[in-house]
């Protein structure tokens, strides 16, 4: 009687069981007595992973099974079928895709009650079955099939834990009970057992399992294997059989594929010379490290473990990882070498090799192997390189981590040196946004408006938070470093507006304002920003590290009760005395970092790396920062400038640098999108690039998150280069596309009193009378740290 085990091969620490467990030990005593037991992986969260984790725990659940049979394979010389993987059930589960790759072709979703069987079919050939009756045996009657289960077909579940409850003597009368009345009913015509690995053989699935053909390239000089090579291959063609082909050592250690999987819109698509896979060579494949001459392009590495009963799936370094049977040899066998390689349900890639198809009889018989097999409907022959990219997780984070993979070796070029002309022009940028701090400080507070409308007519906002405040102390830093304010005048600067921040006690609690006047002494609101008092703190960090104002410093920090707004790990914000997380946003790492400086531990939403490969972490990175909403230069880059660039801003930076250099490349457009303001309604914009758009998507929000401000028809209105961005990304990524971008921002955005904010790329218009603080602030940031790093 077919009979599967669910098991979950990981313990509770999420360590594969080794081959010695007790676990592992009971389940090979049960294989190697070959009664039919099937063994199922169970991930119970599988459905609530995407299609990349789902890959990654189908993988690794093939590859802790594996190992822990492996004394039960070994001793029955033979493949260890495994084909069905299972979760449990819940709402609103995700699209089961992703354990494609790893072979399986069903997955049970195990429900807590019973229910009506349903079950789906995807594109890629995966089946998923809800429901099934769950049953008890100390519950059990007679009917194993309960009513009210639809009769085309039933999954019936027992509970390992139910069945441990059981008294030894009562469980063998039940067990035996139960599985009667199971063998009565298939008796009576009234059911029929299938084994689980069956299950996408029902005809209503039309299952396919995938073989890839290889064949490789003869020796130049070996003429009998060349003539063969050329026969062969043409049969192929003729007979429609797809394969793939190459020279080299099919068995040799770290060689490989690159699959393409991502085509801009000039490359050729599919069945039209769509570019293919091509060999590579594997320095690290933990580690993703290939050695290749030629741009990859966004695409997947395909390897191949040495061991051709090796876990398939989608391996820790991101690479797809088939188990690979090689043919060799002449005469007669290898046509029944081919047959075992084939055998069965499971995909299959076959490496040919020439001596295999030399000798012309035994060539002959295989091709009509072959035709058989290619008449067969259970059977579809696939390039290898349309295979991965099948199998291969989807979507938009996984296309947006292959296209910034692909930029990658563009992003580590040595910055040159700079000369005595660009010095000179840096200088005069510097020169041009401390104009701003000239013009607009108060003389009684030391402090600037927000920001300014120089026009006829035009106003000053004169409130800023402790973000704009933030701004203004690198600025004068900046400034000094430069060398366009006396340390004097600059300690002078200071001390005029610390009294400023002192905060404000509201509430049992006292912390930095939300906002305070420019034209006042110490005036402003109750609230307090999460967000805007990270970006005060690591101004007040920058400021310490160089100055001497620490020891006063110290005293203010000291003075905010910072411990108060975290909870759980979590910076809070207070608006009107309620506490509102601020967790859910892309300030909040750069807010927890600014915390840690002063001895506040804040959590981040993305330090997702711990226990994960590169790979994974950039992953797991991506989907936090998607959930959060589109990124922009700020505050990544303002992290490079005052922090130290974590791993984290690191790899977002490379992300949305990526995106904008493809975007330009595709259009011509200087993409360089961050936060800051325009001259307009609704006059302060939020750009960015939104991670999980299925189309490359430069996203609009508002402070009021109004949604006349996101259609697509405002976007191709008003999207615009953040001048102090352009100036980021000068000083952190040496690039042609960076000067591309200081250089038009210099040449557009320069004003009598700073740089305007920002540039309209539709009409190349400058917001000409409109600058603020944050833009002219960041930008002798960016250029303090571009001269103090160019030798």
């Amino acid at each position: 009687m077919p009979l599967a085990c669910l098991v979950n091969p990981f313990d509770k620490h999420g360590q594969p069981y080794p081959a010695q467990s007790k676990l592992a030990q009971v389940l090979n005593g049960y294989m190697l007595g070959r009664n039919g037991l099937d063994v199922v992986p169970y991930i119970p969260e599988l459905s609530s992973l995407s299609e990349h984790f789902q890959a990654r725990a189908a993988h690794e659940a093939r590859s802790a099974l594996q190992t822990m049979l492996l004394p039960a394979v070994s001793a029955r010389n033979t493949r260890r079928l495994m084909q069905t993987i299972a979760c449990a059930d819940q709402d609103a589960p995700a699209a089961p895709r992703g354990v494609r790759s790893a072979g399986f072709l069903n997955l049970l979703s195990v429900p807590a009650q019973s229910a009506p069987v349903r079950s789906e079919t995807w594109e890629n050939g995966v089946v998923r079955l809800f429901g099934g009756t769950v049953q008890s045996l100390t519950d059990f009657h007679g009917d194993a099939a309960a009513a009210g289960i639809s009769a085309s077909q039933n999954i019936l579940y027992l509970s390992a834990q139910d069945i441990s409850g059981i008294d030894l003597n009562q469980l063998e009368t039940a067990a035996e009970r139960y599985a009667s009345a199971l063998s009565k009913q298939e008796l009576d015509g009234d059911v029929s057992l299938l084994p689980v690995t069956d299950i996408q053989l029902r005809d209503s699935y039309g299952f396919k399992r995938v073989v890839c053909l290889h064949v490789l390239q003869p020796q130049a000089d070996d003429r009998d294997q060349a003539s063969a090579y050329s026969a062969f291959t043409e049969f192929l063609k003729a007979a429609g059989i797809p394969y793939s082909t190459g020279a080299g050592d099919a068995q040799r250690a770290g060689s490989g594929f690159w699959v393409r999987t991502d085509f801009q819109n000039e490359d050729a698509k599919a069945d039209a010379g769509q570019p293919g896979m091509f060999p590579i060579d594997i320095e690290d494949p933990s580690a993703a490290k290939i050695r290749t001459a030629r741009p990859l392009g966004p695409g997947i590495g395909v390897t191949f473990p040495a061991n051709a009963a090796g876990p398939q799936g989608l391996g820790p370094a991101g690479f797809l990882q088939f188990p690979r049977r090689v043919i060799s040899g002449s005469g007669s066998g290898v046509v029944e070498a081919f047959q075992s390689a084939t055998s069965g349900t499971e995909d299959a890639v076959v490496f040919l090799k020439p001596d295999a198809i030399a000798f012309p009889p035994e060539r002959r018989a295989l091709e009509g192997l072959l035709q058989d097999m290619a008449a067969d409907e259970g059977t579809q022959f696939l390039l290898l390189e349309t295979f991965a990219r099948t199998v291969a997780p989807a979507g938009p984070l996984p296309a947006r981590y292959r296209k910034t993979a692909a930029t990658a070796p563009e992003l580590i070029k040595t910055r040159p040196r700079l000369g005595d002309a660009g010095r000179e022009e840096l200088l005069e940028d510097a020169r041009v946004a401390w104009r701003y701090f000239e013009k607009f400080t108060d003389p009684g507070t030391g402090l600037c408006p927000a920001t300014v409308d120089f026009a006829p007519g035009g106003r000053y906002h004169e409130a800023v938070t402790m973000w704009d405040v933030g701004s203004h102390i690198n600025g004068l830093l900046a400034a000094r470093q430069i060398g366009l304010i006396s340390q004097e005048g600059f300690a002078a600067a200071i001390r005029k507006i610390l009294p400023n921040i002192a905060g404000r006690t509201s509430q049992g609690r006292h912390l930095p304002q939300g906002w305070i006047r420019t034209d006042r002494r110490k005036w402003g609101n109750k609230n307090f920003d999460g967000s805007d008092a990270g970006r005060l703190l690591a101004a007040l960090d920058n400021l310490r590290r160089n100055s001497n104002f620490g020891e006063q410093l110290e005293a203010l920090v000291g003075s905010w009760d910072l411990q108060q707004v975290i909870i759980d790990g979590e910076i809070h914000s207070v608006t009107d005395g309620e506490l509102k997380t601020s967790y859910v946003s892309h300030s909040a790492h750069y807010s927890a970092l600014a915390f840690r400086r002063w001895g506040v531990s804040a959590k981040s939403p993305y330090e997702v790396f711990a226990n994960r490969s590169e790979a994974d972490g950039q992953m797991a990175l991506l989907e936090a920062a998607a959930r959060i909403g589109p990124i922009g230069a700020e505050p990544l880059l303002l992290e490079a400038m005052e922090l130290g660039m974590s791993q984290e801003s690191a790899y977002l930076a490379d992300v949305l640098f990526a995106a904008q250099l493809e975007d330009f490349r595709e259009t011509g457009r200087l993409i360089c999108v961050s936060e800051g303001p325009i001259d307009k309604a609704p006059w302060f914009l939020y750009q960015g690039l939104q991670l999980d758009a299925a189309e490359r998507t430069w996203a609009f929000d508002t402070v009021g998150q109004e949604p006349e401000y996101r259609t697509p028809e405002f976007r191709n209105e008003n999207l615009a280069l953040s001048s102090k961005a352009a100036f980021l990304w000068s000083a952190y990524q040496p690039h042609d596309y960076s000067e591309k971008l200081v250089s038009f921002t210099r040449n557009i955005a320069r004003t009598k009193n700073g740089f305007s904010s920002s540039i309209y790329l539709k009409t190349g218009r400058p917001t000409e009378a409109y600058t603020d603080l944050n833009t002219n602030g960041v930008i002798l940031q960016a250029i303090a740290h571009r001269l103090a790093g160019s030798g």
